[in-house]
Order: structure tokens, then C-alpha cells, then sequence
């Protein structure tokens, strides 16, 4: 084997690309020519420090891409953590505001009972500064006729029936809850639904404060005013 053939083979020698019987002569040609040994290692220790320099290049690149994943992954979990934290504040602070109550103790409500013609109103105002009542009216379904009134307490100041958890919640505002009942006569009461129920001594409000219950007749109700 000629030089000028050995050294276009070379290359592939290195990379392990010849055949067995190519690698044979050149080997048995290296044996007998110090040149062309000598051009091959050379070759070797190049193409090493070529790969030796790529693996760093290479390692460099991934150890850059870590950071920025790394940097990434720190920046996503603060704002994640940020935006947890923020919906937690609000949902607590949500929670105080508007949604939270109590069942109002009755030394810190007044009560005035209003008429106007055949209409009675009821009304509710807390006698403490910064606090909200409202007032849940469920009625009994019974041959006798009974509203069932709970007085809550609440520093929401925007209260209204959207806000609140209760289907039935009476709007509150600065000047009290109202509840009002429509009578045709001192002996009849006109129902939400157009009918006309005739009143009993059974027919009665109870009305629940944290500390006690009121009951008052529905035929008491008519003609009173500013009963407290």
C-alpha cells in the first residue's frame, strides 16, 4: 500500500470504518513506515482533543439549559406560591366580609313594629357601629301558620341576598332588615302568593336571637306600632 492510499484511508481507520482486511494492511503498512504511524497518531490525538472539546461544549450547554430550567422552575413556583397565598388572603378576607355571620344576640338588636294602612312592618337594627343584621324568614308548612325568623349578625357591608348563602336572606342595610306583612283585616293576611289565610291564635312568629326565642301572634302584629 502505497502512502497517498493510506493516508485517503486513514480517516476511516480512525473512525473504524474500513474493512478487517484494509485494516490488516494498513496496520502491516504502519509497521514499515514510521511516517505514515506517525500521521495517524496525529490524527488520533486531534480528532481526540476535537471530541474532547465538544463534549465540554456540549456539557456546558446542558449545564446552561439546567440553570435556566432550574431559574425557571423557581420563578414558576414563586409566583405560584404568590398567587396561592393571594387567593388565600382574599378567600379568608372574602369569607369575613361577606360571607361570614352569626346568630345576633337580642341585647344587641332593637325592634320596631311599623303600620302603614293594612301593611306591618318589621324591623331590625343592630345597636352596634360597623355591624349588619339580616334575616333568614322560613315559614312552616302546617295547617297553622308559622314564620320562623333567625336574626344573624354580620360585618358585611355589602350584604344582599347574591351574597349570602341563604336562598330566603331578608337585604340589610344601614338602617336595618324590614320584613313586611300585608293584611286585608285584623283577622286576615294576605299571603305572597295572592291567596287569603284566616288567622288563628296558633298563626305566630317566632323570631331566633342567639340567646332566646320571641314568639308573637300574627293577630298581634296588626294595629301595633313601634312595639319594641
Amino acid at each position: 500500500m502505497n502512502h497517498s492510499v493510506f493516508r485517503d484511508l486513514a480517516p476511516n481507520y480512525i473512525e473504524n470504518l474500513t474493512s478487517e482486511e484494509t485494516n490488516r494492511q494498513m496496520e502491516k503498512h504502519m509497521e514499515q513506515c514510521e511516517d505514515c504511524r506517525k500521521y495517524v497518531k496525529d490524527m488520533q490525538e486531534d480528532l481526540n482533543i476535537e471530541r474532547m472539546h465538544k463534549q465540554k461544549d456540549e456539557k456546558r450547554n446542558i449545564d446552561y439549559l439546567k440553570k435556566v430550567r432550574s431559574k425557571n422552575r423557581k420563578k414558576i413556583f414563586k409566583i405560584v406560591g404568590a398567587l396561592l397565598s393571594l387567593f388565600l388572603v382574599l378567600s379568608i378576607s372574602y369569607h369575613f366580609l361577606f360571607i361570614n355571620m352569626w346568630i345576633a344576640d337580642g341585647n344587641n338588636v332593637k325592634k320596631t313594629v311599623q303600620q302603614q294602612g293594612s301593611s306591618v312592618t318589621l324591623t331590625f337594627q343592630s345597636k352596634k357601629d360597623n355591624r349588619y343584621l339580616l334575616a333568614d324568614m322560613k315559614k312552616q308548612k302546617s295547617q297553622d301558620y308559622t314564620d320562623w325568623i333567625i336574626i344573624y349578625e354580620s360585618w358585611n357591608i355589602l350584604s344582599s341576598t347574591k351574597l349570602n348563602p341563604f336562598s330566603e336572606l331578608a337585604a340589610a342595610s344601614k338602617d336595618g332588615v324590614d320584613i313586611t306583612y300585608n293584611f286585608l283585616d285584623e283577622n286576615t293576611l294576605l299571603l305572597d302568593n295572592g291567596e287569603e289565610k284566616k288567622l288563628t291564635d296558633e298563626d305566630k312568629i317566632e323570631i331566633q336571637y342567639k340567646d332566646h326565642t320571641e314568639e308573637m301572634r300574627l293577630k298581634d302584629l296588626y294595629r301595633a306600632e313601634n312595639n319594641h
